[in-house]
């Protein structure tokens, strides 16, 4: 069952990756067609639990992810279904009303609820896809099912880029005079957002390359998720890898004194490119690392939390601050770039961070229940970052970042599949072991090249 389930991730990121998953399949437009593909891929995982169940096979016996696995499981999805149920709560208790004045004076409409419920939906299938296809493959076959899975989307990537190059789909309009400029993306994600796949990747090559696995073609899915990282565009992209290759060159030395100085070397050389392409970056998107619009957008949320003390404990509401699913589809008339007028001033289109987008429209209790969820994952990751799954445990700490650079989670739903994927993975395999239990991956000495 464990390769029928890698199988159905292979497809999915084959999917993901080159057909648009957010357009609509009804003429109402409330519901993408990603709603299904997570639906059929949720089923794929329930019909393989099933078969696995009749199988007799025992979930401690190791062809699953044993007891330690389910709770780690349980710590780090838990909390965050618990925040989706909790906007779900607060839909019925707000007024959902976006402003619009593409057609003349500012009107006012109503949202329609599935606008509200959709995107919930789709974040809760996400997190429920990505444990079901970890407990599908199981624990013992994770590492190498990652690798051959990133393979597929390295090779994915780098196809999708040279059809948009050939087809000069790539050239985007710079954001400080409007002259074209290269930037490539591909259907995962945006150019701002899909680095965060892309940066999980290259930490799970990282590991085959410790480990000697595959070191050849690990090294290629280096090379050729690192370029899409950096054709993108993303200055998030740029940071969280930035600190990737920080993170990677304090822990992951090798532990002999010529060893550790050609790698001193190619560190400090590294950092050094890395650098200066962070700053031809920075000069090509306007030399600033947050922009005005954002800073309006979190000005707008700020207000509209701290309106009084109810609100800074509840927030306004889900969809209230930024209704993004209704603009996004057209539901709504309306640009879904710059800032535009909303029911608090005008911002965004959603707040580019996950955070203000949390903490305002569920308050203090959504941003707990988030905190605890990226948090325990974060020190699931931290245990790890001395065994033998240290590149792809400093790539899911490097990608945190990007959590407060752009909205993941509770939006972009294609990349945060990939992110939970991950996070689901690491959880399983750094979750401390029951007393008859093998050691857990954490406790193993790293396997140096």
């Amino acid at each position: 069952m464990g390769a029928c389930a890698e199988a159905l991730l292979w497809l999915l990121f084959i999917v993901l990756t080159f057909i648009s998953t957010d357009q609509a399949i009804a003429s109402d437009r409330a519901y993408p067609m990603l709603l299904v593909v997570l639906g059929v891929a949720g089923a794929g995982c329930l019909v393989l639990g099933v078969l696995r169940r009749r199988e007799g096979r025992s979930a401690v016996s190791g062809s699953g992810i044993g007891r330690p696995g389910w709770r780690a499981l349980g710590l780090t999805a838990l909390p965050f279904l618990a925040m989706l149920c909790w906007a779900g709560i607060t839909i019925p208790f707000a007024t959902h009303v976006a402003l619009s004045n593409r057609f003349g004076p500012l009107v006012h409409i109503r949202l329609p609820m599935a606008s509200m419920v959709v995107p919930l939906v789709e974040a809760a299938l996400v997190v429920l896809v990505a444990v079901g296809l970890v407990v599908g493959i199981g624990r013992r076959r994770l590492p190498e099912a990652l690798w051959r899975a990133f393979l597929v989307l390295a090779a994915s990537t780098l196809i999708s880029i040279v059809w948009q190059v050939a087809t000069r789909h790539a050239m985007v309009r710079r954001a400080v005079d409007g002259k074209l400029m290269w930037r490539t993306s591909t259907q995962l994600g945006g150019q701002a957002t899909y680095h965060l796949a892309l940066l999980l990747g290259i930490g799970v090559a990282v590991d085959a390359i410790r480990r000697r696995y595959r070191v050849g073609l690990s090294w290629l899915i280096i090379a050729g998720l690192g370029l899409a990282i950096v054709l993108s565009g993303s200055r998030a992209g740029l940071i969280c890898l930035g600190l990737f290759c920080v993170a990677l060159f304090i822990w992951g030395r090798p532990a002999s004194r010529d060893g550790r100085s050609r790698r001193t070397l190619t560190g400090v050389l590294g950092l050094v490119v890395l650098g200066l392409v962070g700053l031809a970056l920075l000069w090509l998107r306007g030399g600033a690392l947050v922009d005005h619009d954002r800073a309006q957008t979190w000005k707008v949320a700020w207000r509209a939390v701290t309106g009084d003390g109810s609100t800074v404990i509840v927030g306004r509401g889900y969809a209230t601050i930024w209704p993004w699913f209704a603009t996004e589809t057209g539901i709504v008339p309306g640009a879904i770039h710059g800032l535009r007028p909303g029911p608090f001033g005008k911002s965004l289109v959603h707040a580019h961070n996950t955070v203000v987008q949390v903490g305002g429209e569920l308050g203090i209790i959504g941003l707990v229940l988030l905190l605890v969820s990226v948090v325990g994952v974060a020190v699931l990751a931290f245990r790890g970052i001395h065994g033998r799954h240290l590149g792809v445990c400093l790539a899911l700490l490097a990608s945190l970042p990007a959590l407060v650079l752009d909205t993941y989670l509770v939006k972009n739903f294609q990349v945060s599949l990939v992110w939970w994927l991950v996070a689901a993975a690491v959880a399983v395999l750094m979750a401390r072991p029951a007393d008859h239990d093998q050691p857990t991956d954490s406790d193993q000495p790293a396997d140096r090249p």
